[in-house]
């Protein structure tokens, strides 16, 4: 086993598909919270810092092949397995870096519409975090897009000793990262059994998910020397004073409106709450909110009234595959189900089926009326559930995603593309 600086380098991290990160996603969810985005439909650039095997911007390279793409990470052997699928996909709009954060941003001279960062804030040294945040601030362009991820207190504060003891084990113990995980994860349930957590139901629920989670994503999760969940506001603060501003989460769930999004007893103190750095930090204590995936932007430019109205309305969405034909849907949410009515979704659904259709023809819907509203915060918790999705404008090349949906099936990747709405589908897991 290897570390550098203080992370973990003899496994490759395993890949995973988030579909936050995809660069539609990303230009929509600013838009709709009203602020001029970047154009998805040409050729914008973005960069993935810390792409590991690179799932995420493969599939957005095969999706936007018009774009250019940069992946950065400081692992040779995760962009070996990248080039080698983007070679086999015929992928030419994509290159991968071999850096360090601060190596890139000192050589880089491109500009980047988004740039995204996923499993990496929490785990690495501080200056290592410091440096991404200066890289992205300084390589975004005006208006362009930060998707930052990061564990965040409260959620993952009972988290903390079970990590300690995973890295301190793993400093002590033989064999690779995978094996040390393993390792470690029996010493952790042996204290369970001894019913040394019996008074921390928490840390027993976190041991129990840590035990179905493959080996070498529980090595990369808990074995790194600098795993630190995050207040977000000091994050907030950070990405401030780097000129970067927060404007919404890429995750749908935050942005809904609070009747939606926090715990019945405590909405009227957050609506009240008019301190926004304050406002954040009791959302995440409502939600008991374990990780975030934050959205800044540089140089934000709101949209005024009229041109937001008819932004948002010119948005089209279509269904993905596996959708429900009807309603009432039942959503899965940090705090708990909330059902959607047959009344409101089943219309909706409907018209979806038949083929895409904008904010704008939705709105004529007779389930929506005049609550432009409500029909945003369907169409949010539709994309939340992986049931509809943003539409690409205009005709699709859909070449380049065909080879790399064969290629990922070819490998045993459950990963099913979705070239006309420029993301991917993960098969949902047990409800």
């Amino acid at each position: 086993m290897t570390w550098t600086d203080g992370y973990i380098t003899d496994i490759a991290y395993p890949g995973f598909f988030y579909k936050e990160m995809q660069p539609l996603w990303l230009a929509t969810t600013a838009t709709v919270r009203g602020f001029s985005a970047p154009e998805v439909a040409g050729a914008f650039e973005a960069c993935e810092l810390g792409c590991g095997t690179a799932t995420n911007l493969l599939v957005a390279a095969a999706c936007h092949p018009h774009a250019r793409f940069t992946g950065v990470d400081f692992n040779e052997a995760h962009l070996a397995i990248a080039r080698k699928a983007a070679d086999a996909c015929g992928l030419r709009n994509v290159t991968f870096v071999h850096a360090d954060f601060a190596a890139f941003g000192r050589a880089n001279t491109r500009q980047f519409d988004f740039v995204t960062s996923h499993g990496v804030w929490s785990w690495v040294a501080p200056r290592q975090r410091a440096a991404l945040m200066d890289c992205a601030a300084r390589s975004l362009k005006p208006r362009g897009l930060l998707y930052l991820h990061y564990m965040c207190h409260p959620g993952s504060t009972t988290i903390l000793p079970l990590q300690h003891m995973m890295n301190l084990a793993a400093h002590h113990m033989p064999g690779d990262s995978r094996r040390k995980a393993q390792t470690g994860l029996k010493l952790l349930e042996q204290l369970a059994a001894l019913d040394a957590l019996a008074g921390h139901p928490a840390m027993r629920r976190h041991l129990a998910n840590m035990a179905r989670r493959d080996p070498a994503d529980l090595a990369h999760e808990f074995l790194s020397d600098h795993w630190e969940p995050q207040h977000s506001v000091d994050v907030h603060q950070q990405a401030s004073d780097a000129g970067l501003h927060l404007i919404g989460s890429a995750d749908a769930f935050d942005n809904l409106d609070v009747s939606l999004s926090i715990p019945g007893k405590l909405q009227p103190l957050i609506r009240k709450t008019t301190v926004p750095a304050l406002a954040e930090a009791l959302k995440d204590m409502a939600r008991g909110a374990h990780q975030r995936m934050d959205l800044f932007q540089k140089s934000p430019v709101p949209l005024a009234r009229e041109a937001l109205l008819t932004t948002v309305g010119g948005i089209a969405f279509r269904l993905l595959p596996g959708a429900p034909a009807r309603g009432p849907i039942t959503f899965r949410t940090p705090i708990g189900p909330i059902t959607g009515p047959a009344a409101v979704f089943t219309p909706l659904l409907e018209r979806l089926a038949r083929r895409a259709a904008t904010v704008a023809e939705l709105m004529r819907l007779p389930s929506f009326g005049d609550d432009p509203g409500g029909l945003l915060q369907s169409l949010q918790l539709l994309m939340m559930g992986q049931i509809a999705h943003p539409a690409l404008p205009g005709d699709v090349d859909g070449a380049a995603a065909a080879l790399l949906a064969r290629w990922y099936e070819r490998n045993g990747i459950a990963l099913t593309l979705v070239d006309a709405c420029g993301t991917a589908v993960v098969p949902a897991g047990p409800a």
